[in-house]
C-alpha cells in the first residue's frame, strides 16, 4: 500500500461517521504506478519523474472525461470518487489504455459505498476497502468488489469474474474480489466459476511476534495490521528521531506477512544469517526471524531494533 492508500486508509474519522445525513454512495477508485522507484535508479531523477507525471496526467485526463473527482495525488498514486461504478471503470480502462506502450504500469482498485465528502476530501469505511481492494491488483489490472459489480451495467459486469474471498478490517464477512477484463486477449480468458476459500488457498494459523523493549505483540488473524511510527497513536511507537511520524506497517495478506515502509529514511530487515535489506516506499515479506531497523541500520545488541519471530502452528 502506497503513500496516498495509507493516507486514505487511516483518514476515517469518528466524529464524522456518526452524521449519516452526511453520507453519499460513490465509488472511490485507487490508481497507483508500479516500478516507479526502481525506475528513478535505472535512468535518473529528472526522467522518470517526467514519466511518472506523465502518468498521473494520463490518470488526471481519464478521471475527468468520466465525470469523476480527482480528490488528491500522492507520490505516484492518485484517488479519486465517481458517481457510479460503470464511471468508475471506464476510467480505469481507460488509464490501462494509456499505459499499454508506456514504460510504467498501473495498478487500479475501486468499491462502492458511502462516505462523507468533506474540504475536497472522502472519508468512511468505503475508502479503506478501496485501498485494500487496489493493493490486491496485479500490475496492468483492475480489481473490485461484489457490491462494485452488482450495480455495473450489464455489458460490463460481463468481464467481472470471481479472484477470492479476503478479509477486511472492519467488516465481520469475507469480501468478494473481482478481476475486471479490459484488454482485448482477456475475452477469451477462462472465467473462474467456483471461487476456493481463503482459508484454504492461504494458511490462516500464521502469527508474527514483535519485541520492542519490554513490549510484546502479535500480529495475527485477529490483529492483522500493525503500525511502527515516532507518534503515540502508532500500535508500536519507536523513540528514535530516524522514525518517521508514521513509517511503516506490517498486515497479513492471504497468509503473508507485508512490511511497507512509507518513511522517509527506509527501514532495513535483516533475517537471521542473511544479507540486509532496505526498502524506502516498498513493501518485502517477512517470513522468518530477524530484527527490523526503522529509519536506521540496526545491530543485535541495538535497543531499539525490532526483533520478529514467525511462527506457524
Amino acid at each position: 500500500m502506497n503513500a496516498v492508500m495509507a493516507s486514505a486508509a487511516n483518514s476515517t474519522q469518528a466524529t464524522f461517521m456518526s452524521d449519516s445525513q452526511n453520507k453519499q454512495p460513490l465509488a472511490i477508485m485507487f490508481a497507483d504506478i508500479g516500478g516507479s522507484t526502481k525506475l528513478y535508479e535505472q535512468i535518473g531523477d529528472v526522467e522518470a519523474h517526467k514519466l511518472v507525471a506523465q502518468s498521473l496526467q494520463c490518470m488526471d485526463t481519464a478521471i475527468s472525461e468520466h465525470g469523476g473527482t480527482l480528490l488528491r495525488t500522492v507520490g505516484d498514486a492518485a484517488l479519486a470518487s465517481f458517481n457510479t461504478c460503470d464511471d468508475a471503470f471506464q476510467a480505469a480502462l481507460t488509464i490501462q489504455e494509456c499505459h499499454v506502450d508506456a514504460t510504467l504500469s498501473v495498478r487500479i482498485g475501486f468499491h462502492f459505498g458511502p462516505v462523507i465528502p468533506d474540504k475536497g476530501d472522502v472519508y468512511g469505511n468505503t475508502v479503506n476497502v478501496a485501498a485494500r481492494i487496489a493493493s490486491l491488483a496485479n500490475l496492468d489490472e483492475i480489481t473490485t468488489t461484489e457490491e462494485s459489480v452488482q450495480t455495473l451495467s450489464p455489458s460490463l459486469r460481463q468481464r467481472a469474474t470471481l479472484l477470492d474471498f479476503i478479509n477486511v478490517k472492519g467488516i465481520s464477512e469475507p469480501v468478494a474480489v473481482y478481476r475486471l477484463l479490459w484488454k482485448p486477449e482477456d475475452e477469451s480468458a477462462t472465467a473462474i466459476q467456483t471461487a476456493v476459500s481463503l482459508s484454504l488457498r492461504h494458511p490462516t494459523n500464521v502469527q508474527l511476534h514483535l519485541q520492542y523493549g519490554d513490549r510484546n505483540l502479535n500480529i495475527n488473524n485477529d490483529r492483522p495490521v500493525l503500525t511502527i511510527g515516532r507518534t503515540s497513536d502508532n500500535n508500536l511507537p519507536v523513540s528514535n528521531d530516524c522514525v518517521s511520524r508514521h513509517h511503516a506497517t506490517i498486515e497479513l495478506v492471504q497468509g503473508k506477512f507485508i512490511l511497507r515502509d512509507q518513511s522517509t529514511n527506509g527501514t532495513y530487515l535483516i533475517k537471521d544469517n542473511q544479507i540486509p535489506v532496505f526498502i524506502r516506499r516498498e513493501a518485502i515479506t517477512i517470513d522468518d526471524t530477524g530484527i527490523i531497523g526503522a529509519g536506521w541500520m540496526p545491530t543485535e545488541s541495538d535497543p531499539h531494533a525490532i526483533r520478529f519471530r514467525y511462527s506457524q502452528t
